[in-house]
């Protein structure tokens, strides 16, 4: 084990530039997914070319995500005495969760019926009005979530305990939900 803990500290650098590098990739891409998709939906519809440009975004997200847990798992393994200590880091560990999450249910239950989205569609009983909400909560989610660990990752210590840190995340999670159904039914 000692052996393990010297060799990623000695590489602990490199792991935290592929670190931040999985951070940019994965927050930057999610965050033009939601733009883009805000922006599509103007003429109520998802068409083809669109959902391909969501989709490879996805793609990349789900890298920036690969990169993100690989070296965070390697940053943890330099010093795991210290990150298992750390509020922060497990604060952002479990808001990482989340996201993880969040895409693997927006790609399964969402993803695959935008195309067939009406987003005019006033019928509160129709199937996809149902999802039509849900991309609206997941990118609620999503923006909140990525902005949370970014904003952690760069705090060197949080002045709150690990329940107190995620009551926070949580609660501005529910007001994001709650705001993304108030646009969902302005659309």
């Amino acid at each position: 084990m000692e052996a393990t803990i010297t060799f990623f500290s000695e590489y602990k650098s490199v792991f935290v530039i592929i670190h931040v590098f999985g951070v940019i990739i994965g927050m930057g891409s999610a965050l033009v997914s939601d733009v883009l998709f805000n922006t599509f939906i103007k003429d109520f519809k998802i068409d083809l070319v669109e959902n391909r440009v969501l989709g490879i975004l996805s793609k990349i997200i789900w890298v920036g995500l690969l990169f993100m847990v690989v070296s965070g798992v390697a940053m943890f393994l330099s010093d795991p005495e210290k990150y298992v200590q750390s509020v922060k880091f497990l604060t952002k560990m479990t808001i990482v969760g989340f996201i993880i999450t969040n895409g693997i249910l927006f790609q399964k239950v969402v993803h695959p019926a935008l195309r067939k989205i009406d987003f005019r569609d006033q019928n509160r009983h129709h199937k996809y009005v149902k999802i039509r909400r849900l991309s609206f909560a997941f990118g609620s989610i999503s923006i909140i979530s990525w902005l949370s660990a970014f904003l952690l990752a760069s705090q060197d210590a949080i002045p709150f305990s690990y329940g107190q840190a995620l009551a926070i995340y949580l609660g501005i999670c529910v007001l994001g939900i709650i705001a993304s159904q108030i646009l969902e039914r302005m659309v």
